[in-house]
């Protein structure tokens, strides 16, 4: 006996007068969208008839893959909820040091999310802007550090998120650069067997190639959805995901823990799953 799924556009009956058509030497009985087809008093087909709005996710052609990571995460757990409460697999990444980033991260490791550390690094520029901006981060990893301290830092900042598969850079646009730093901090998290996301705050970032030198899986930032913190905004940028993603099979996204960015979300990625594309954990790209 032969069991097979009949999609159909319309409804289950409209499904069964095709299936009629289909095998007219038939004779069939069932129900409620499973019918057995007999020949001769044996049954020789059985056929399940769902309509296609129901097929689940799983079940559809999988064109591309794509992650999207939610930064800053640390501060507040209603907000960490609210992106955990989405129906995909969005990827959380946590800053060290801040109050509720054990909590956090505990919290979405039990709902199955993946979690990251979000690495405070040194930016470029200088004045009062950058240095209240430094100040306010605890954690920030220093072109000026030597590899002792460097190398105690970032081991007290994995200690800090529990259940991180990987890290991205939290700014950076000065320490990605500079290859003697980046490769200290990229051997740390090999030792953990964490990968890295440049989340490409500077197109000269080295930290890429610095990861391939040492072995360790690296992805770079495609897109940042929120540069602006408007509606209209962040879904024009999973639009452009979208494109990428098709273009190449999987594509990277950043995103903030916003109210504008949860509510794109919801609004935008049910359209990425009818063009085929799914959303992953970045470890699974």
């Amino acid at each position: 006996m032969a069991v097979t799924t009949w999609w159909v556009e319309g409804s289950p009956r409209q499904g069964l007068r095709n299936l009629q058509k289909t095998f007219p030497m038939l004779a069939f009985k069932g129900g409620k969208g499973e019918w057995a087809y007999y020949r001769d008093g044996w049954e020789v087909l059985r056929v399940l008839i769902v309509p296609r709005a129901r097929i689940p996710l799983v079940e559809r052609r999988v064109r591309a893959r794509v992650a999207i990571v939610i930064d800053d995460m640390g501060y507040r757990v209603d907000r960490a909820r609210a992106f955990l409460d989405l129906p995909w697999s969005i990827t959380l990444s946590i800053l060290p040091f801040t109050d509720r980033a054990r909590e956090i991260a505990c919290l979405a490791h039990k709902r199955g999310r993946e979690v990251m550390l979000h690495l405070p690094m040194d930016a470029n520029g200088g004045g009062e802007a950058i240095e209240r901006l430094e100040s306010r981060t605890p954690g920030m990893l220093l072109v000026s550090m030597s590899e002792g301290e460097l190398r105690a830092l970032v081991r007290r900042e994995m200690d800090q998120v529990p259940y991180a598969r990987g890290a991205n850079n939290h700014m950076g646009s000065r320490f990605t650069r500079d290859a003697r730093c980046m490769r200290v901090v990229l051997q740390e998290l090999k030792a953990r067997g964490y990968y890295f996301l440049d989340s490409l705050t500077d197109s000269r970032s080295v930290a890429c190639r610095e990861a391939r030198r040492l072995g360790l899986r690296c992805f770079e930032r495609d897109v940042f959805l929120d540069n602006s913190r408007d509606e209209a905004y962040i879904l024009h940028q999973l639009t452009l995901l979208a494109q990428l993603a098709l273009k190449k099979g999987y594509a990277v996204a950043i995103g903030h823990p916003s109210q504008a960015t949860l509510v794109a979300l919801r609004k935008g990625l049910p359209k990425l799953e009818k063009m085929g594309i799914k959303v992953v954990p970045l470890s699974e790209l």
